[in-house]
């Protein structure tokens, strides 16, 4: 099934929502460096990417001779991503990348990721593996490794999940032992490494959570260390091979062209990175990344499957009409455009608040964008991931018994979709970041500056033509908010397991009156396909915040009424 890029929705939320042109001057860009971003990235997506979704989902990844065989296709593919300078598109210039701001990097990882995001696993993690490095990395490492990873010479990993410990982290068990030459010898096995081994680049560079001897339990004894697969020689070039090895490559329900590793560190040469005892602070520095790249994902598969669904809605015929025209499939097609042009909108202003904490001149301006992204953050990366489940599921629906069979490609959407879920923070985490750190510290700082900003557009859109109905349902639904949000708090402090039981809706709320106030900047423009769809999200999805106000206050006692033992059947 082909894939093509929504150029003209993200030119539009680009210019006429979010407002790019506010980063022209800092990364020295103007309109026509955005459009041909946009338009690189399309062909991109369309001409090479797109071919291969297909062909890598049946012939997956397999093992020769110890190390991952990739899919036909992916070498000449990933020349391709090389050669237009894609790898590093929002690495620092200085660094060997291109320079550009993380909302053009935004707008192509949903391209890529629609496309084929199988393939789009890797330099995602390479992306990020080169933000930690720049921010807490030694000279050397910035100078030989960083370059390497923004050319895409060089691949990156991050290697955290052991199958001892999973999200709490604070267990991983992986020594490092120092050599006494300011290297470690790292021995353990991590899990769920993504691309952990393959054939694209001629060395990969693993970023290593383990724990020093002596150091302490928990994740205070942490750090974070890079091991090459190779070792890296005097001159740069890639060496001997550095005691890391394939374990096996998981057999998985979707991205079977992503080879998700299990890898053994045997005494492998490690390179601390920043200070010991400050692996997960480190760690934190590509936190954001990751996020951002998971948060585009959710309007990339739905994207995709909107577009196939509209399609076959105008093709097939049923009852002497197109389906299209039938109400219970014009229903599911609106609740489909609804959430994905909603949410690539929230991605975007996610990924601008990140890069005007980054450049803005004014001190201020740059803590409440840098505030504002750190709320958006968790919401944007759970509802995307959710709603694209969502709508993936819709655009199988829409196909009726040909969207449950292979041939027409829109059940590989949910198979690949439903991992975006659980990896780089589950949807439960995320709420719970929400709640505990995003909105119990500095007395809420992160909230008040979103629900401030919404309140100053509400207050600017006051009385425009055409979007009373969003305007009022997304006044209605910051006042549900905010209610909601003076009840939980005090509840968080008090009874601690009674709000974490309703912290996914309390995210759920969230992220709606957060889509809404993107569809009331949309409808503002004057839009006519945008004011119809903000009134459809208007009736059909704000309404949703009462109940799910209700929910997130509804505490725990319901969750232990019965003993974890009569949960499953007898």
């Amino acid at each position: 099934m082909s894939y093509r890029p929504p150029v003209e929705d993200m030119a539009f939320l680009l210019h006429e929502v979010v407002g790019i042109e506010r980063l022209y001057a800092a990364f020295g860009m103007d309109r026509d460096v955005v459009g041909a971003v946009l338009d690189g990235g399309a062909r991109l997506a369309t001409e090479v990417l797109s071919p291969l979704n297909p062909v890598a989902d049946a012939e997956g990844c397999r093992v020769e001779n110890g190390r991952v065989r990739t899919p036909e296709g992916y070498a000449e593919a990933w020349k391709h991503y090389v050669d237009g300078g894609w790898p590093g598109l929002s690495l620092p210039a200085d660094h060997g990348g291109q320079g550009m701001p993380l909302i053009l990097q935004a707008a192509f990882a949903e391209m890529s990721n629609a496309a084929c995001p199988a393939f789009s696993m890797m330099p995602c993690s390479t992306r990020a593996a080169a933000t930690a490095l720049i921010a807490a990395g030694d000279g050397w490492m910035k100078e030989t490794v960083v370059p390497k990873l923004a050319g895409g010479a060089w691949s990156g990993t991050i290697s955290m999940t052991e199958a001892g410990a999973g999200s709490d982290v604070g267990r991983d068990a992986t020594r490092a032992e120092p050599l006494g030459d300011g290297r470690y010898a790292l021995t353990g096995e991590k899990i769920f490494i993504s691309y952990g081994d393959h054939d694209l680049t001629e060395q990969i560079i693993h970023l290593v959570i383990a724990r020093v001897a002596g150091a302490p339990e928990g994740i205070k004894g942490l750090s974070l260390f890079m091991a090459p697969s190779r070792e890296i020689g005097a001159d740069g070039s890639p060496g001997v091979a550095n005691g890391v090895s394939l374990v096996r490559i998981e057999r998985k329900m979707g991205l079977h062209g992503s080879p998700t590793c299990a890898l053994s560190f045997d005494s492998a040469t490690g390179f601390l990175i920043g200070e010991e005892g400050r692996g997960i602070n480190n760690i934190f520095y590509m936190v954001n990344t990751m996020r951002l790249e998971v948060a585009a994902q959710g309007p990339a598969v739905a994207g995709a499957g909107l577009r196939a669904a509209v399609g076959y809605a105008g093709e097939r015929a049923q009852f002497g009409a197109p389906i299209g025209e039938h109400p219970d499939v014009r229903r599911m097609l609106m609740t489909m455009k609804a959430w994905t042009e909603g949410l690539r909108a929230l991605v975007f202003e996610a990924a601008l608040c990140l890069d005007i904490s980054r450049t803005d001149p004014d001190e201020d301006e740059r803590g409440q964008a840098l505030d504002m992204a750190e709320w958006l953050l968790p919401i944007c990366k759970a509802a995307g991931s959710e709603r694209g489940q969502q709508v993936a599921n819709l655009a199988i629906q829409v196909h009726g018994g040909h969207g449950y069979i292979t041939e027409t490609g829109v059940e590989q959407y949910v198979r690949d979709a439903r991992v975006t879920s659980i990896y780089e923070g589950t949807t439960g985490i995320q709420a719970i970041d929400t709640l505990t750190r995003k909105l119990a510290r500095d007395d809420g700082r992160r909230y008040r500056v979103f629900i401030d900003r919404v309140r100053a557009d509400l207050d600017g859109c006051a009385g425009r033509d055409g979007i009373a109905p969003i305007h009022q349902a997304l006044a209605n639904g910051v006042a549900t908010l905010e209610d909601c949000t003076a009840r939980i708090g005090p509840m968080l402090a008090e009874t601690p397991r009674d709000a974490l039981a309703g912290a996914t809706a309390y995210q759920e709320l969230c992220a709606t009156v957060a889509v809404g106030w993107m569809w009331l900047r949309q409808a503002a423009t004057g839009n006519e396909a945008k004011i119809a769809t903000a009134t459809f999200f208007a009736r059909h999805m704000m309404p949703d915040c009462e109940p799910l106000a209700a929910k997130a206050l509804l505490g725990s006692d319901d969750l232990y009424a019965l003993p974890l033992d009569d949960l499953a059947p007898r």
